[in-house]
């Protein structure tokens, strides 16, 4: 491996994940998966600028950009890094006014894989990241959260710390195949499977885009806790909660045929089956699970319920998550335009059919944040922005706040429609 004078390698590998998520720019996603943290203090600006610097080093994929290549694409490192702007420091008293304008923003080059901005308003800073999908899930952004505020804190101690480059930590599916005790997962791909098709979508009016628009719903304090003790009563989790309240909107909303089986696609870290704490870096290790439960008139949410975290578990109890893993280690492996070929036949098949399983990606718990001696107060997450007839609704929690999220592009999907689902599914976790 080539590395430059800091021992931060000049190129890494990009795996089957990368290659997918970074693809998608083209056809269906903004890529990228956002933060918004507050500190009801002042954090020093200085400093922050020199971490964000120096977590390209520390994390050296985030100092680099995606070179495509047929045979070998890789990343490469940016041969002159101080020159691009990846941290901004902005004054701006209107909060969300402010917040929602990076949010929609894209990335300040185009080839970089973070950026992050601090707004200072008049009582309190907010601190927006944005990070490329393209390397990072988001558990990737979450670890960078914590990778950020430990640089901060060790610059405040000592000015001159400088982090050690993470290149032993591994980016690719190893570990979790190796805690499976799969030495050959190329050996389980079965060219010939298919995954049924999707069978709806949400509400979308053709795939013209103009604008962007980010709906959020939160439940904190005791409503959240009211949601927590419904989930320990039933003995299920709060995103089996979730989807099951996502489900039912969309049976109230769609009004598919009575007894059609119905899909809503949930996200699953690849990390929860790693055994011994293996040292990962920041990547993408998630793939999605396929849920199927036919509409019932007049159903209890207790019935509903109970269907759908029996087919989670069933899924689950399969491992049926490790064909898509396998799926993603085949697009490591193949040359770059026949991966391209494969997402683009998908895509156009969504497009045909009008028809694109609803994805609910619950981003987990943001651990506590602290800068220094600056603790944030609220956290939440952003999940990409997708081309209709996708759809993407992100969960993530802090503290005692869950937050839901959907971000969307205008008039494709109209934000009058999304909200409506929100107020839905507000009434319905509220009512538990």
């Amino acid at each position: 491996m080539d590395f430059n004078e800091n021992n931060i390698p000049n190129e890494l590998p990009v795996n089957g994940h990368d290659r997918f998520e970074y693809f998608l720019k083209y056809l269906s996603s903004n890529i990228q998966i956002q933060a918004v943290i507050t500190f009801n203090q002042y954090l020093d600006a200085d400093i922050l600028k020199t971490a964000v610097r120096l977590s390209l080093d520390a994390e050296p994929v985030l100092g680099c950009r995606f070179v495509e290549d047929e045979k070998k694409p890789c990343w490469q490192r940016f041969e002159s890094p101080d020159e691009i702007q990846w941290f901004e420091f902005i004054h701006n008293d209107n909060k969300e006014e402010a917040v929602e304008q990076f949010l929609r923003s894209p990335f300040t080059h185009a080839d970089q894989q973070v950026n992050v901005q601090l707004i200072r308003t008049q009582y309190e800073d907010v601190l927006c990241i944005k990070i490329s999908h393209a390397c990072s899930d988001a558990a990737g952004l979450k670890q960078y959260l914590q990778l950020l505020a430990t640089i901060y804190s060790k610059l405040q101690e000592n000015s001159g710390f400088q982090p050690r480059p993470n290149i032993q930590a591994r980016r690719d599916q190893k570990n979790y195949f190796d805690a499976l005790g799969i030495q050959e997962p190329l050996a389980l791909f079965d060219p010939q499977a298919q995954k049924p098709p999707p069978t709806w979508a949400f509400p979308y009016h053709g795939s013209e885009r103009k604008g962007t628009h980010i709906t959020i719903c939160r439940f904190a304090d005791e409503a959240l806790e009211r949601i927590q003790t419904f989930g320990k009563t039933h003995k299920v989790t709060i995103n089996t909660i979730i989807l099951t309240v996502f489900y039912r909107c969309m049976f109230e909303l769609i009004k598919p045929e009575v007894g059609e089986d119905m899909e809503i696609c949930i996200s699953i870290d690849l990390r929860r089956a790693l055994t011994g704490s293996p040292a990962q870096a920041i990547c993408n290790l998630s793939v999605g699970l396929y849920p199927r439960i036919p509409r019932v008139e007049d159903e209890s949410f207790i019935e509903t319920l109970k269907r759908v975290s029996g087919a989670i578990e069933e899924l689950k109890s399969t491992r049926a998550e490790l064909s898509d893993a396998v799926t993603m280690e085949v697009f490591g492996h193949i040359d770059y335009s026949k991966a391209v070929g494969v997402l683009q036949w998908f895509w156009q098949q969504a497009l045909e059919t009008g028809n694109s399983s609803p994805l609910l990606s619950n981003m987990g718990v943001i651990n506590a944040l602290q800068f220094g001696q600056i603790a944030a107060n609220d956290a939440y997450l952003v999940a990409p922005i997708t081309n209709a007839p996708g759809f993407v609704m992100g969960v993530s929690t802090y503290h005692r706040t869950l937050t839901l999220e959907v971000s969307l592009y205008e008039p494709s999907h109209r934000k009058e429609e999304v909200e409506a689902l929100m107020e839905m599914m507000k009434k319905e976790l509220n009512s538990l």
